[in-house]
């Protein structure tokens, strides 16, 4: 049994097929890049390898999408497709007769290897079933709902945003839960919506492992602070010392929703009874320009001050925050129904006042 890996790259509703050069067995038949794996490789080594030995591209391995056993005349495979994107350079013919960029509909009129038999057939099926979601959504977009919502998120294009409200995305995620594979396998993440929806799914799965592994395929790709908020993961309620851990790890991402995100979690299951001081201190050493970041921050600070009062207001008296942060963080436990009315009053005198220049 020979271990195979090969990727699925999807661009604007295609997908990435090369054609087999006609020296080699299978010649001239389509067939999705990859290749063999060498001895001491992983998987996704090797597949990270062979893109760029056949196309000159580099891509991020994400998640397995089918494997499948094929025996051919000569040889009995192992294959393991992975969703992939591309991350550097554009695909190059250094090894194949020719590439093509198509949409699941052209499948049969291409002659693809005989072990990409089931891969395309699951293809066509999952591209059915998205085509009949986005019309869903499609279907329950308004208009005045979508503008609504772009005011809120400044770092969205319109163009990703339909305007569908919450209840509804809720629901299609529910209707999803008991076939979540497929969709957390090929959906596209072009709308605000979908993007929720994949969320939500997160949110949904049982297994923590599992969830780990696509919250850090997922978070880079989070755009906006309403789709990082709502994910709150079932596992994480149950495993909150565990979860926060992995949240100490996220907050030193580069990617600032995925920042936020770990500091959300943290917020969520880092107080009360499991909290830690020590995660107070790794979130006021996260040094960010970035808005969302430092309003999560602040709200952090903000919610301690409500459940862990004499560790929270050290931070405030010593100004250990940046002055932005320091002052949301005062602001929004004034606003807090959990703090007294004297803890109110002596945060008011922490607030940073910016220093007035005499006229004359």
């Amino acid at each position: 049994m020979v271990q195979v890996v090969a990727a699925l790259i999807w661009e604007n509703g295609r997908f990435l097929a090369c054609q087999r050069p006609a020296h080699k067995t299978r010649g001239l038949m389509w067939e999705f890049v990859g290749g063999k794996v060498e001895p001491g490789e992983s998987r996704e080594e090797a597949l990270r390898r062979e893109c760029r030995e056949e196309l000159n591209i580099d891509i991020e391995v994400r998640n397995i999408y089918l494997e499948l056993d094929h025996v051919y005349p000569d040889i009995t495979i192992h294959l393991t497709l992975f969703n992939a994107q591309i991350i550097r350079g554009k695909p190059e013919l250094l090894e194949h007769n020719d590439l093509r960029w198509l949409f699941p509909e052209e499948i049969p009129s291409y002659s693809f290897c005989p072990a990409d038999k089931e891969i395309l057939e699951k293809i066509q099926s999952d591209s059915a079933k998205l085509r009949a979601l986005r019309q869903t959504l499609y279907a329950s977009a308004e208009a005045q709902y979508k503008a609504f919502q772009c005011s809120l998120m400044p770092t969205v294009s319109a163009s990703r945003v339909l305007g569908v409200r919450m209840p509804i995305l809720r629901k299609i995620a529910k209707s999803l839960a008991g076939n979540m594979q497929w969709y957390l396998s090929c959906m596209p993440l072009d709308y605000y919506e979908e993007q929720n929806i994949y969320g939500l799914l997160i949110s949904a799965c049982k297994d923590f492992g599992k969830t780990v592994d696509l919250l850090n395929d997922f978070l880079p790709h989070v755009d906006n602070w309403a789709t990082c908020d709502l994910i709150v993961p079932s596992t994480f309620k149950d495993n909150p010392q565990k979860a926060c851990r992995y949240a100490l790890n996220w907050i030193h991402s580069e990617h600032p929703y995925t920042i936020r995100f770990g500091i959300g979690v943290l917020m969520r299951f880092g107080q009360g009874e499991y909290f830690n001081k020590s995660y107070a201190e790794a979130v006021a050493q996260v040094s960010t320009d970035e808005y969302y970041v430092k309003m999560m921050i602040a709200w952090y600070f903000a919610t301690m001050l409500s459940g862990h009062y004499d560790a929270a207001i050290v931070y405030l008296e010593e100004r250990i925050l940046s002055e932005w942060i320091h002052n949301k963080a005062i602001q929004k436990g004034i606003e807090s129904n959990r703090i007294t009315p004297e803890q109110k009053a002596y945060l008011r005198t922490l607030r940073i006042r910016k220093k007035t220049t005499p006229v004359g």
